[in-house]
């Protein structure tokens, strides 16, 4: 029995192990998004003040990523140590709660893009391609405030339908929600008050409401999925 039962703890590092590498993949992805945006908003022929939030967005999901990967190189070494034959300390960590960050993250790339097409549209200067920008920005979060919201979860396997999710995870769940509505309130009063100095702000902040709810909310679900992972 204590063999089979280290035989199962090697199978599910090394599944952990191959998972991780899809999610560096992301990682990487994300890095390479902020730096294009960068780019992007120091060739661009905005305000100042637009380049310069969209680099604080993109210096801001650096810090993500940053974050994430320490997370990441701390599972791998546990799950290599349990593949040398240590103690399997680090559990399986919901795939979901990660990918939560990432969409929140990629989503305040698009958001950037999404706050200076709807400035331009404000000031009745934008294009059909700004209109199309500024709708798409509220994707990401949209996406990851209905997973928030729902009380099933995706399976590993293609075409196979969602389960009911677990009591632990809803309580997760919940408790990123409560986060996601404080962090909305603020924002909410952030843009009412940029809103009363210039009109335009407040439409070109509207993304940023948005983002904030899902980013708290993806966080604070992983957060607490990672500590109890952990034990």
């Amino acid at each position: 029995m204590g063999r089979a039962t280290a035989e199962e703890m090697k199978s599910r590092a090394r599944a952990r192990l191959g998972r991780q590498r899809l999610e560096w993949g992301l990682l990487a992805c994300l890095v390479l998004a902020a730096v294009i945006l960068m780019v992007v908003a120091a060739r661009a022929p905005e305000a100042a003040l637009l380049s310069m939030t969209a680099v604080f967005f993109a210096l801001v999901v650096l810090g993500l990523v940053v974050v994430m990967a320490f997370d990441l190189w701390g599972k791998r070494q546990a799950d290599l140590e349990v593949l040398a034959g240590g103690p399997d300390r680090d559990q399986v960590q919901s795939s979901e709660a990660f990918g939560l960050v990432f969409l929140a993250a990629l989503g305040l790339l698009y958001m950037a893009f999404g706050v200076g097409a709807g400035w331009r549209i404000a000031s009745e200067t934008g294009d059909l391609d700004d209109w199309w920008s500024a709708i798409f920005s509220l994707a990401m979060p949209g996406v990851v405030m209905s997973t928030v919201l729902s009380d099933k979860i995706r399976t590993r396997q293609a075409c196979a339908l969602p389960k009911p999710a677990d009591e632990l995870v809803i309580h997760f769940r919940r408790h990123a929600l409560v986060w996601s509505f404080r962090a909305t309130l603020v924002a909410l009063a952030a843009v009412y008050v940029a809103g009363l100095y210039d009109g335009r702000l407040a439409v070109a902040g509207a993304p940023i409401v948005f983002e904030a709810a899902a980013l708290t909310a993806a966080l604070r679900y992983w957060w607490l999925d990672r500590a109890a992972s952990h034990g």
